[in-house]
């Protein structure tokens, strides 16, 4: 995951390059949306969390991206990234709603493996909630 840029991490344990992301805008990031969304790739690598917790206020912002996860093989990473949108407490997006329902409806072997259905009923139970309690 080599990249120049100092707000992306180089390593697992790059901490000076999290406090950075923390400061930036996602517009000031936005190129480099997928890239940083690798780090979701393992939420046990040290600056996972705090990747996931940058992204939290833009999920709906970098929806295009969290698509082309959704279009992978990468079952783990789907459910990572399915966490992030769990960690959304407002209204997400109908595009993110719709692949959540058909990841619930009609999930792959992979993500049924990987209970990637629970998890998309348990947002989309949530989302519910907001739309009447919002």
């Amino acid at each position: 995951m080599e990249n120049k840029q100092l707000y992306i991490p180089q390593t697992k344990g790059d901490d000076a390059a999290v406090a950075l992301l923390q400061t930036m805008t996602v517009e000031q990031i936005r190129d480099d949306v997928p890239v940083l969304l690798e780090w979701l790739q393992d939420l046990n690598w040290p600056v996972a969390p705090a990747v996931n917790d940058y992204f939290v206020p833009y999920v709906n912002e970098i929806k295009d991206e969290i698509q082309a996860i959704f279009q992978t093989g990468d079952e783990g990473w789907k459910y990572n990234v399915l966490c992030l949108l769990g960690d959304a407490p407002y209204k997400l997006d109908e595009v993110l709603i719709l692949s959540m329902q058909r990841m619930l409806s009609a999930p792959t072997p992979g993500e049924k493996e990987e209970e990637i259905d629970l998890l998309a009923a348990d947002i989309l139970q949530r989302q519910a909630a907001l739309k009447y309690n919002g």
